[in-house]
């Protein structure tokens, strides 16, 4: 993976990612993502459904959706792409008000595509860039049909509260009977539940949460070991290991190309 620009622009982080494997197995990231193809069609599982996107869309995640993909290219080349990370607070900031959910994960918007990519391509000027990915994901919005986020139903709130739970703390594996404890639910029916809801059984969800703060302590320069050891990962190579399963590249690798 090779970062665009180091570090955050207003609550944005992009980067242009070419994985080893061509594709990404099931993971979920805490920000949101607006992802456009350089070449070729990717094949995407997103919680639920799946779909295809080309080279004229633009794909778009909600915090916490769970995904995968696997990737086609008709000249045999490494596939690519452009992905820009928005934290929530970013987007809270751009919106003027609550966190929408976008309910449209594909939309075809060449022009969008073709302003994104410009948009990697120019990265001289920090406020220039700030400013077009600002507008650019404002554009998405509209195009994508960003609404304000799902009203949880009662039965919601436990797993929310199980969620917000495994959050807290990052630094060590979740004890699943005390999180059912809690919840007042069986350790079955919790990881039925929270399944359902998330996509993803307690803590697979947790490890998913864990790798996506090292992600952004390798960001801020934290050296790989440091990071390893406060998520409450055994050690370097077992961080090493899931790091790249969920990122298609390494820590090392990530941290260094962040940081250009």
């Amino acid at each position: 993976m090779r970062a665009v620009r180091g570090g955050d622009l207003s609550g944005m982080s992009l980067a242009v990612l070419s994985p080893e494997s061509g594709g990404f197995p099931r993971h979920s990231h805490d920000e949101y993502v607006l992802s456009v193809n350089v070449t070729g069609v990717e094949k995407v599982r997103l919680d639920r459904i799946t779909f295809e996107a080309g080279t004229e869309d633009v794909t778009v995640y909600n915090p916490g959706q769970v995904q995968s993909c696997t990737t086609e290219t008709s000249d045999g080349a490494n596939w690519s792409c452009v992905s820009l990370y928005l934290h929530p607070d970013g987007l809270r900031e751009l919106t003027g008000g609550a966190l929408p959910e976008f309910s449209k994960p594909v939309v075809r918007a060449p022009a969008l595509r073709a302003a994104l990519l410009r948009a990697a391509r120019r990265t001289d000027d920090e406020t220039l860039l700030a400013e077009t990915l600002s507008k650019l994901v404002l554009a998405l919005f509209d195009a994508t049909g960003g609404s304000p986020p799902k009203v949880h139903a009662p039965a919601d709130r436990r797993i929310a509260a199980v969620a917000d739970r495994l959050r807290a703390d990052l630094s060590s594996a979740p004890r699943l009977g005390d999180l059912a404890t809690e919840a007042g639910l069986s350790r079955e029916a919790l990881i039925r539940a929270f399944t359902r809801a998330t996509g993803s059984p307690p803590y697979a969800w947790h490890l998913q949460a864990r790798l996506a703060e090292g992600r952004r302590m390798l960001r801020g320069g934290r050296p790989v070991a440091e990071v390893a050891h406060a998520l409450g990962f055994a050690d370097q190579a077992h961080f090493h290991k899931h790091f790249r399963a969920a990122y298609a590249t390494t820590p090392g690798r990530y941290r260094a190309a962040t940081r250009i």
